[in-house]
């Protein structure tokens, strides 16, 4: 299981979204009826903030919480190794 990591830690080992991660995880929400614009209303931020962070533009750790933790996911390197097919749940 992957341990949990700060989000100045992840930055530092360069953990972050992929465009392709990013489409992999727009599907996988889609797949469990959950819309991207939901969270964006949610987490009270704008849809371009979203899709900046699902194409690995910019940094959100409210928002990668929130994606990972709409998906199932205990953290967000877990939600990053199975978009990369080197994990499960």
């Amino acid at each position: 299981m992957a341990q949990k990591l700060s989000r100045r830690n992840r930055k530092m080992l360069g953990i972050r979204i992929k465009p392709n991660e990013g489409l992999w995880i727009v599907y996988q929400l889609r797949l469990r009826g959950i819309r991207p614009i939901d969270l964006c209303r949610k987490l009270g931020v704008k849809s371009s903030t979203m899709s900046q962070v699902l194409s690995g533009i910019r940094r959100s750790g409210r928002i990668e919480e929130t994606l990972y933790r709409s998906l199932g996911y205990t953290s967000f390197e877990a939600m990053i190794a199975a978009s990369r097919g080197k994990g499960a749940v």
